[in-house]
């Protein structure tokens, strides 16, 4: 199996869905272990180095019934799909009944022969890690009831919409601090040393399925927020749950990956605790909202923080970029994947995609995919495939006159890979002029290559001694690849 590269493409995939389009083109139901070449090969073409495999685990009944009467729920699935029936919604992936793998997807078998030919071709495989809670029929409630959060009573009354009834315990629902509770999930207790060490050994058991795992909410079972959130109930987690569980894990799996889902400004804290990436959603969040000097604050961060991120423009949690970026999309991609850090492609996003598949859903709307996109972003593949980008340093570059464009370089060793990487946001024309030695060897323009967000039209620049003049129309973005 191939290395990894240092920053990673990871290709999130919504399992289910995806399987069931595969087996209606098909003609038979399909398993993980009957995926055809094709597949293997577009993700080739996009140069993916791990496929996230989101929504593997076996499903729970009790979830799949309260996504199926959740009237909430239902006005999200109407808009992800108008012809909506009550047989294309499941269990949300989230609500993890027990770590073993769906049989509808053909079980454990059918995913190790998946992972061998992921691996055959240079590729490894990721997959889920809910730490923060389970679903309420997961065998461990029955068994295990002190893994999870017990609520007295007399608390449960004011707690109704929030809490499972379980023989004659109340037990807490799953949840955010800052949101309603998830009520298909019960919330494990990290106060209890015990239950660190059945998550230790369920991850042990994922890992011999896998090449790394995708925690959801890491954040969540960090020390100090489980005890701010938990804390009325009288529980104290006393010690910490990643910092201990993945340097044992790493001991015995060495290239393990572990990539957490974390806000609130956490990135940092769960890195030290030794997540080898972590969401960034500071980024998206700037990029989103045009905010170029904060774009810019960002991407001058500790470079030591910066590249164990994972940027984004997309994922099953936020709405399509193709539908939220606008006229910004192309160069908001172009940031996000040639950016320091490991990157993120959500599946459809290179298409155009523009409807929100709730996770929930079996089966999604046609869309016409966007060929002028698409076409984009295989271009693009080929600059986030650069020696610069996937293993490189990390350099802001500014301008002389123009504050407004974003520009940065990476460049890896010796003459291996060295890209500059312009970008505007804004909807008027930039310019600036840059001293920079960093072209000083180029003779002439033979000795680049150009890319352009914008296909169809004539990259703006003059290369001058000491320096060069970048001029960027709206919403545009430029590369140089040095050759």
């Amino acid at each position: 199996m191939a290395v990894v590269n240092k920053f990673p493409l990871i290709y999130e995939v919504n399992t289910r869905v995806w399987l069931k389009e595969l087996s209606l083109k098909a003609g038979r139901a399909l398993t993980l272990a009957d995926v055809p070449e094709t597949e293997f090969c577009k993700w080739r073409e996009l140069k993916v180095d791990i496929v996230w495999l989101m929504g593997v685990w076996e499903e729970s009944a009790a979830a799949r019934q309260i996504a199926q009467t959740h009237r909430g729920l239902w006005q999200e699935y109407q808009r992800a799909l108008p012809d909506v029936e009550l047989s294309d919604v499941g269990a949300s992936p989230f609500a993890v009944k027990s770590y073993s793998v769906a049989q509808a997807l053909g079980g454990e078998s059918a995913l190790f022969k998946f992972r061998h030919r992921l691996n055959e071709k240079g590729m490894r495989l990721l997959l889920d890690f809910v730490p923060n809670h389970m679903a309420r029929d997961c065998k461990w409630l029955s068994v295990h009831p002190d893994y999870f959060v017990a609520v007295p009573p007399h608390m449960a009354v004011y707690l109704s919409d929030s809490v499972v009834q379980h023989n004659s315990t109340y037990f807490a629902c799953g949840k955010d601090p800052y949101f309603p509770a998830w009520t298909d999930t019960v919330q494990l207790n990290y106060a209890n040393s015990a239950l660190h060490i059945a998550m230790r050994e369920t991850l042990r058991q994922i890992a011999k399925l896998c090449d790394g795992v995708r925690c959801d909410m890491a954040m969540l079972i960090l020390k100090d927020v489980f005890n701010r959130t938990w804390g009325e109930f009288g529980l104290e987690m006393k010690e910490e749950f990643w910092k201990n569980t993945i340097d044992e894990l790493k001991s015995q799996f060495h290239n393990f990956l572990f990539i957490a889902e974390a806000y609130w400004d956490l990135e940092w804290t769960l890195q030290q605790h030794g997540f080898d990436f972590v969401y960034d959603k500071r980024l998206y969040d700037r990029l989103r909202d045009q905010d170029v000097s904060g774009v810019k604050a960002h991407l001058y961060g500790d470079v030591l923080y910066q590249q164990k991120l994972i940027r984004f423009i997309e994922n099953h949690d936020e709405a399509r970029a193709a539908a939220t970026f606008g006229a910004n999309h192309r160069v908001a991609a172009l940031i996000t994947h040639t950016a320091i850090g490991a990157h993120l492609l959500h599946e459809g996003e290179h298409e155009g995609r523009r409807l929100k598949v709730p996770v929930q859903l079996l089966r999604r709307a046609a869309e016409e995919p966007d060929t002028e996109l698409a076409d984009f972003y295989h271009r693009l593949s080929h600059v986030w495939n650069n020696a610069a980008v996937t293993n490189g340093d990390f350099r802001m570059l500014e301008g002389y006159s123009s504050h407004n464009i974003i520009a940065f370089e990476r460049q890896s060793g010796g003459h291996t890979g060295h890209i500059l990487v312009f970008a505007n946001l804004t909807a008027y024309p930039q310019e600036s002029y840059y001293p920079s030695l960093a072209l000083s060897h180029v003779q002439d323009y033979e000795h680049i290559e150009v890319f352009v967000t914008d296909a169809r039209k004539s990259p703006q620049f003059e290369l001058w001694q000491g320096g060069f003049l970048v001029r960027l129309r709206p919403h545009e973005g430029l590369v140089f690849v040095v050759r």
